[in-house]
């Protein structure tokens, strides 16, 4: 409705139009924190896997110590749910797996999805003799 210039609206229209727009806000934000939050724990568990690889080319023999290098490059992470593989076939392979709790896991497993996302990095190097 117009009187003169200015418009009013209608009582209740901003809190109908706020209820509408501020889901898909926070389904925006939300969403860019959980990629933030995936895309820092894979390059922290790559970086951990080089770092093993990297120390198990100059000392092959040292499987506790390759697994340390490895577990301190991701000392944010929680321990318990990072696993290192280490295995040699001509090369020094190390493999970090990470299971990682999702912000949003309770949405995905409301519809059956799992809460958790499984993230592996793998680094191979050629043992220095």
């Amino acid at each position: 409705m117009w009187r003169g210039r200015l418009k009013v609206t209608p009582p209740g229209q901003t809190l109908v139009e706020f209820a509408l727009v501020l889901p898909l806000v926070l389904l925006l934000l939300v969403g860019i924190a959980e990629f933030t939050i995936v895309v820092l724990s894979y390059n922290t568990l790559a970086d951990a896997a080089r770092q093993g690889a990297r120390y198990s080319a100059v000392h092959p023999d040292d499987i506790a110590g390759i697994e340390s290098v490895a577990r301190d490059a991701a000392a944010w992470m929680d321990q318990t749910r990072l696993t290192v593989s280490i295995s040699s076939m001509g090369a020094m392979r190390v493999e970090t797996t990470y299971d990682l709790d999702l912000l949003t896991g309770f949405i995905i497993e409301a519809v059956g999805g799992n809460r958790t996302l499984r993230l592996r990095a793998v680094s191979t190097m050629q043992m220095e003799y």
